[in-house]
């Protein structure tokens, strides 16, 4: 699982931001959001331009490092902070496997570039490089990748993905806690609400007809059951006339373009049943799932929902929202919650003295400053 991740000089992050999902505190209720000590359904919170869909592009950067999967570079076109645009970007990312803490920490000067990693492996530096340095050597302490000759002046991708590619290694701890978070890292997904419908992640191939997917997969009558359990009682059909899958809601013996006659809500929930159809297989599940404004176009019964069905899914969630009466200790509690700004991002558990319970109201108190940065 992620840890935590710390990121500088990126997008509107001048100064280091953290997000620490291990910062979590001893509730005894809604323990399903929290899994082994790290939280594992976080909601966050900020003003308009305090940095939420920043933090989201920061988290899935390390995707172009150590995947092959789809990161649209117009989503990190403004790179650099603008305070310090001739400086590098600097991440860290803590991730726990099976007990094993592992830190990588690199620099990029833009979605590409990468200048310099760090791996450690409980506390043990087993790769590094700096290309900033008068001497940009290569450093690599992996049993299996011995013999790995790298030129590191010619050297174009990440160094952990040479050896992910490149290499066999030995079965021992450090090597399948490297593994396991390659495999992480490429079953992540970000993506955004319906008018954008551009993802970060899991998937090598953009511009997927959606409907098209879910009945090639079989997956039609769970589609139904799924908007049906959501609130929706329309009826939907498919039909390939066109020479493509299209989607209708049926009315008597009338057919609407789905499209066009659905609600934006709707259309907006077929998205995420489109991401998340194969959530159950484990070997499909995404290992984190981070959806920005998640809730944009939902009634506030339909953003529970939603949480609630994340919630008992076997991955990693972060959601982003303006949506503040899901704020509540009815849905997740209060380590969950986080408030986002350009300096700084906590979760309501770390954001107050105050002593917070089951009974408070996190809504009431959150609107009235209490977790105030």
């Amino acid at each position: 699982m992620l840890k935590s991740m710390t990121v500088s000089n990126f997008k509107a992050f001048e100064k280091p931001v953290t997000i620490d999902f291990g910062a979590t505190g001893n509730y005894e209720f809604n323990s399903d959001a929290i899994k082994n000590n790290i939280v594992k359904t976080a909601v966050m919170y900020g003003k308009n331009a305090s940095g939420k869909s920043t933090l989201a592009l920061a988290i899935f950067d390390i995707v172009a490092n150590l995947t092959d999967n789809f990161v649209n570079p117009r989503n990190y076109d403004i790179y650099q902070n603008a305070s310090h645009l001739q400086e590098p970007v600097e991440f860290e990312f803590h991730f726990v496997f099976n007990g094993v803490e592992i830190v990588y920490k690199y620099q990029k000067i833009n979605i590409i570039t990468i200048v310099s990693e760090t791996l450690q492996i409980k506390d043990r530096i087993v790769i590094n490089y700096n290309k900033l340095k008068d001497d940009p050597s290569l450093y690599i302490d992996m049993k299996g990748a011995e013999n790995l000759q790298v030129d590191i002046n010619m050297m174009q991708i990440s160094a952990l993905k040479l050896v992910k590619n490149n290499c066999v290694l030995d079965n021992n701890e450090e090597n399948n806690a490297f593994m396991a978070m390659c495999s992480f890292v490429n079953k992540m997904l970000l993506f955004w609400s319906l008018d954008n419908k551009d993802f970060v992640g899991y998937s090598s191939a953009p511009g997927v007809n959606i409907v098209e997917k879910i009945v090639q997969n079989g997956h039609f009558e769970d589609l139904q059951a799924f908007f049906k359990e959501a609130g929706f009682t329309d009826e939907l059909v498919h039909n390939s006339g066109t020479g493509r899958e299209q989607l209708y809601i049926k009315y008597g013996n009338t057919l609407l373009d789905f499209n066009s006659a659905g609600s934006t809500g709707m259309r907006s929930l077929l998205l995420v049943y489109f991401w998340l159809e194969d959530i159950l297989k484990p070997e499909k599940c995404p290992s984190f799932i981070c959806i920005d404004e998640f809730d944009a176009f939902y009634h506030f019964e339909l953003s529970y929902f939603i949480i609630d069905k994340l919630k008992s899914y076997d991955c990693q969630v972060l959601l982003t929202t303006h949506n503040t009466s899901i704020f509540t200790n009815d849905l997740l509690r209060p380590d969950c919650y986080y408030i986002c700004s350009k300096d700084k991002i906590v979760n309501a558990h770390n954001a107050t003295e105050k002593e917070i319970r089951e009974g408070h109201n996190l809504e009431k108190l959150y609107r009235g400053g209490t977790f105030g940065l």
